[in-house]
């Protein structure tokens, strides 16, 4: 099996990615959303009109701002740039721009208007520019439709159509860090130093790690130069010296040019790496990747095939079980006695590959279930890993 071919076999659809739960959508927003309706739907009885309806809605309950989008399928950034851009052309009852004025259009986030919502001396102005905006995009009919129905079928019809989208979204760039916390707590099972030390505690609350291919030393964000390059997890031995460096790209979705530059990025570091070594060959360094996603087949060569080669070893979520063997294989560990690999997942043929590819070689076995409730052992995605 060549490097690609396992890497398609053991690749990981969307929901198998772990999703880092820190960022999730705020589950007030179906609450606020049955707000909304229920202000419309009393004055739409009323016989009110749509635009003062919503002007009012917007005043009372500024933040809402954010919530009616989603009514519309409209993404924050969408929404604020829409607004930027009326923002720029709007005017006074008395001919005066509303905001910055034609010559400047200047960008400003939702947050901004929605504080030109809550204290602006023009705030009613903002409140009918803003209306009018959601009525041109259709929430008359939205709102209408949504009226004629009880709360508990608003709040289903949230949960299952509206929200999904706006989840997908905001879920997207968490899966990337939710692997990387994954990842970094088989390091950290194994008893291994790491730099960021708490990326398997919260992969968000540190700055990656910037490395100089020259010295293989940690250095600042203020150092600009060709051979400083940042990486996901910096392994340590136990002197504290560099030694592995891990680089991760999950891309669920077309990896786009940021995952071409990145293979090429990938291929110049390893370069570095291997001419770093050829002159310190006593502690080399290596170079890991953890990729995976379904998003690769979108440019596998620009992107996936170059990168294979161009790691000492890589992994995925179904196979971090080749984190502890790659430690052993390489000396950094020596406890490791078997593995055990899950018969639902892997295949004949694929454990025969795991096992001559990365178990022997690695000084373990292939653990039959017997075997297993015979040893400690831990799960590591697809496999049982034994431990002495």
């Amino acid at each position: 099996m060549k490097k690609i071919e396992e890497f398609w076999y053991c690749v990981a659809c969307q929901e198998d990615l772990p999703l880092y739960k820190g960022h999730e959508l705020d589950s007030k927003i179906s609450d606020n959303l049955i707000t909304c309706i229920h202000f419309y739907r009393k004055r739409k009885i009323s016989g009110a009109p749509i635009e003062l309806i919503l002007s009012n809605l917007l005043l009372e309950y500024p933040s809402m701002i954010s919530d009616i989008r989603l009514l519309l399928g409209i993404s924050d950034k969408r929404l604020y740039l829409d607004l930027t851009y009326l923002n720029s052309r709007a005017k006074l009852g008395n001919g005066r721009a509303l905001g910055d004025g034609r010559e400047y259009v200047i960008k400003h986030d939702t947050k901004f208007f929605t504080g030109k919502l809550k204290t602006d001396v023009n705030r009613e102005a903002y409140a009918s520019l803003i209306a009018g905006y959601f009525i041109d995009k259709g929430i008359e009919v939205i709102l209408n439709t949504f009226a004629s129905l009880d709360d508990a079928v608003i709040k289903q019809l949230f949960n299952n159509l509206i929200a999904p989208k706006e989840i997908q979204q905001k879920q997207a760039k968490y899966r990337g860090h939710g692997a990387e916390m994954t990842f970094a707590n088989v390091f950290a099972d194994c008893n291994m130093k790491f730099i960021p030390d708490d990326k398997h505690i919260d992969p968000m609350a540190s700055m990656d790690p910037n490395v100089d291919l020259e010295t293989m030393e940690l250095v600042g964000r203020e150092v600009k130069k060709q051979s400083v390059h940042s990486f996901d997890l910096v392994v340590l031995d136990e002197d504290k010296n560099v030694r592995i460096l891990v680089q991760s790209l999950i891309h669920s979705s077309d990896p786009g040019q940021y995952g071409v530059n990145k293979s090429d990025e990938t291929v110049l570091i390893k370069q570095a790496i291997t001419d770093y070594n050829q002159d310190h060959p006593d502690k080399p360094v290596y170079l890991l990747g953890s990729v995976d996603g379904v998003g690769f087949c979108e440019n596998p060569n620009g992107t996936i095939v170059k990168m294979l080669d161009a790691f000492d070893d890589f992994f995925q979520m179904h196979t971090l079980f080749k984190i502890p063997l790659f430690l052993q294989r390489t000396g950094f560990i020596d406890n490791i006695n078997g593995v055990h690999l899950h018969d639902n997942f892997f295949e004949t043929y694929a454990r025969d590959h795991m096992n001559k590819a990365y178990i022997i070689p690695s000084h373990a076995r292939l653990l039959d279930e017997e075997e297993l409730t015979q040893t400690k052992h831990k799960t590591i995605g697809q496999a049982e890993v034994g431990f002495e």
